[in-house]
């Protein structure tokens, strides 16, 4: 009697676990289906900004620098210091002069923020010696950031402009909200206008991208340009509920 119901138990599980298996299947596929008819996604997409480069306009060397990478800093700011070079000595003979640095005050250079923004790249250092015009800083205007997302063009049909965007930055780990900006006209891959051709002669069908501009609501000051990010689109309504 024993074996007998512990035989049936071994079934009740069996089936029971089963019907979980087909229930999870299921869900799982509903979600799938749901997804694809509300949203549309991809982790192929990247935090793009308008960069501007700060320089010294006169040649010289380095002997402030104020900011560092992540520094924010205000229009007319002075992000570094240059001291020009000056005529120390000249040859009669050979008729070329000798350059060097008096570390005076009116052979100083300030070199000033041309816009507001975060340094997002440094590209020298205090005592470093600088050709004119060579960037110094390079400068992101957190204002002017946007998301550029690579959609599959059979799905960017279904993305329009005004619609909500749920943006999931892996650098902050946080979602950020979003509109569709601007959907490109042209795909990704704009210069490769023509299939590829496999070693038998014969064309092969590759999927293009369609770049998306996605703005963000906010300005965000830890915004890293470059940094990869996953959206998703709400396609079927405004936005969450």
């Amino acid at each position: 009697m024993s074996g007998l119901l512990s035989g049936r138990r071994v079934r009740v599980l069996v089936v029971l676990a089963a019907a979980a298996i087909v229930v999870a299947a299921a869900l799982f596929g509903y979600r799938l289906w749901y997804n694809s008819l509300h949203f549309v996604s991809t982790n192929n997409a990247q935090v793009t900004a308008a960069l501007v480069q700060a320089g010294s306009i006169n040649a010289g060397r380095i002997i402030s620098m104020n900011v560092d990478v992540g520094t924010p800093v205000s229009e007319g700011q002075v992000i570094a210091v240059v001291d020009i070079p000056t005529v120390l000595s000249r040859s009669d003979t050979t008729d070329t002069s000798k350059l060097g640095f008096r570390d005076v005050q009116d052979q100083m250079a300030e070199v000033v923020a041309p816009v507001s923004g975060v340094v997002a790249a440094r590209w020298a250092r205090q005592g470093d010696t600088v050709p004119a015009g060579q960037p110094i800083v390079t400068l992101m205007d957190p204002k002017q950031a946007w998301v550029t997302a690579n959609i599959d063009e059979r799905d960017v049909g279904r993305v329009r402009s005004g619609q909500f965007v749920e943006v999931y930055l892996d650098s902050i780990g946080q979602t950020l909200p979003g509109r569709v900006e601007s959907v490109s006209p042209v795909t990704a891959g704009t210069f490769s206008l023509l299939p590829s051709r496999n070693t038998s002669g014969n064309f092969n069908k590759v999927s293009q991208l369609v770049p998306v501009k996605i703005v963000l609501e906010e300005s965000y000051l830890s915004l890293i340009p470059g940094s990869s990010v996953e959206v998703k689109i709400y396609v079927s309504q405004s936005g969450p509920g």
